[in-house]
């Protein structure tokens, strides 16, 4: 019985770095999944593909639902600005990819699509911050599901 109790204690401190370690690395798939939807924005832009509301329905191009909400926000009659704050509002404030979103969607709806290029640099620069950041974080994850274990290790070793 002390065997499964011990086990059951090291495997609850392993699942305590899991847990914790992939809150860090959360960030990063956030991060590569907004760079791969501004990349399909940027070519569907390029392209002419119709308007900012069509692209995000035919394609599925939703930069983590930022783009949905900005919309819905402005259909339901909300300024630009308090859409753009709503759509950024789902980011880690003050976050490079918060304050990218943020900075991408305020005035999106009013400019036209020679502006839009500029905006798609100034997102992908942000994103690459945000990347560098994220990637840091990553590199604590592994070493946080580690000393997760040898917590576990460690407690079971005292109590043996």
């Amino acid at each position: 019985m002390k065997t499964v109790g011990l086990a059951m204690l090291f495997g609850l401190c392993c699942l305590f770095g899991i847990r914790i370690a992939a809150k860090k690395t959360e960030r990063m798939h956030t991060v590569k999944l907004l760079q791969r939807d501004l990349q399909m924005f940027s070519e569907r832009i390029a392209s002419g593909c119709g308007s900012l509301a069509e692209i995000t329905s035919k394609y599925g191009i939703r930069f983590s639902g930022s783009l949905d909400r900005y919309l819905d926000a402005l259909s339901g009659g909300e300024t630009e600005e308090n859409a753009a704050a709503c759509a950024a509002a789902a980011f880690r404030k003050g976050s490079a990819e918060g304050d990218g979103m943020l900075l991408f969607l305020s005035g999106l709806s009013a400019s036209g699509r020679a502006d839009l290029p500029k905006r798609v640099n100034a997102l992908a620069a942000a994103l690459n911050r945000a990347e560098d950041e994220a990637e840091d974080n990553a590199k604590q994850a592994k070493a946080i599901r580690v000393t997760g274990a040898l917590i576990g290790a460690g407690i079971v070793i005292l109590l043996l």
